[in-house]
């Protein structure tokens, strides 16, 4: 009887990083991808232990790999799939549209006393086409931790060339008014512990007001920040979209429900983006709070906004660590 050997998932180098639209080797996280039938893929990742970016919370009695970090690792492999197997070109722009990460198992997050060697199993659950091309897809991953699942990804993206995308971005810019305000000054950035971080660095938030229904945040753009801005963009990347929503959560964490921004861990972060967000202008957001979970969990809708029109929406959560819930049952 023969036997069909399925093909392993290397884990000695890395994917190129011109593949997943990095600039530095060291912000590829992605070392392999197989095809196991189309529209099924699997790839392998490692996560360091160490980054001057994702490892750098101030989470107490907790090592834990950074949620956003699996985030990372999946915008990465929509990207690989689109370019390897889609027939997206490299030459092509690429839009990210929603993006839902959840957290499954906070304990399987720890890190080890090795690389997380993890594995992505991501299904393209729809395609985007005009006329017969296929010019976007919708994800589904589900997200492995040395053998263990921890999380799950939900996200659609897609692509168009340079000169579509040249015409839609002077199209969109040409409507706005760009001297109307400035942004954020960097000196202005809150401390690190407000925000949960070591760094100064790391820090988005600048000034924050809060009532008793919600907390507003000025946001810190910092185009030179190596993980952020790992090149040069024409527009706010998600990556510091999706930071803004996480520190803006710690803050309102912090404010309505008097929660250690050192205890708190996001288990969701999800994002609808509606607009490109211009560098030349001012950036808040603003978080209001939903009633807690029976598990303890906070949870906060969270708007950001230019010019008061609101750019990107979406939620986030968090859990405590180290302690067992202290909220009551859900209304």
């Amino acid at each position: 009887m023969s036997s069909v050997i399925e093909p392993q998932l290397s884990f000695s180098t890395v994917v190129p990083r011109e593949h997943v639209h990095r600039s530095a080797i060291s912000e590829v996280f992605l070392t392999d991808i197989i095809c196991e039938k189309y529209p099924r893929f699997r790839l392998g990742v490692q996560l360091p232990r160490q980054h001057s970016y994702y490892s750098e919370h101030s989470v107490a009695e907790s090592a834990v790999y950074d949620p956003l970090l699996l985030l990372e690792c999946s915008r990465q492999a929509s990207i690989l799939i689109a370019h390897r197997y889609v027939g997206a070109g490299m030459d092509q722009k690429f839009i990210f549209n929603t993006g839902n990460l959840r957290i499954t198992d906070l304990d399987g997050l720890s890190v080890r006393l090795h690389p997380g060697y993890g594995i992505l199993d991501a299904d393209i659950i729809e395609e985007k086409k005009r006329g017969d091309i296929v010019i976007g897809i919708t994800l589904a991953i589900e997200i492995q931790l040395d053998g263990v699942r921890v999380a799950t990804m939900d996200m659609s993206i897609q692509w168009m060339p340079g000169s579509a995308w040249d015409k839609v971005r002077d199209r969109g810019r040409a409507q706005l008014d760009l001297t109307a305000s400035t942004p954020y000054p960097l000196a202005h950035r809150v401390a690190p512990e407000v925000v949960g971080r070591r760094s100064l660095e790391n820090v988005v938030v600048g000034e924050v007001s809060a009532d008793a229904t919600a907390v507003d945040a000025e946001i810190v753009v910092d185009q030179h920040h190596p993980s952020l801005f790992d090149h040069p963009l024409d527009h706010l990347p998600g990556a510091v979209i999706f930071e803004a929503f996480r520190q803006t959560g710690v803050v309102a964490a912090q404010e309505l429900f008097g929660l250690s921004p050192q205890r708190l861990v996001a288990t969701v972060v999800r994002a609808t983006f509606l607009r490109f967000g211009e560098l030349e202008l001012a950036t808040r957001t603003r978080a209001k709070p939903l009633p807690p979970t029976e598990d303890g969990t906070v949870e906060f809708n969270i708007e950001m906004l230019q010019d008061d029109v609101v750019i990107t929406e979406g939620l986030v959560a968090f859990r405590r660590t180290g302690r067992l819930p202290i909220f009551g049952v859900r209304a």
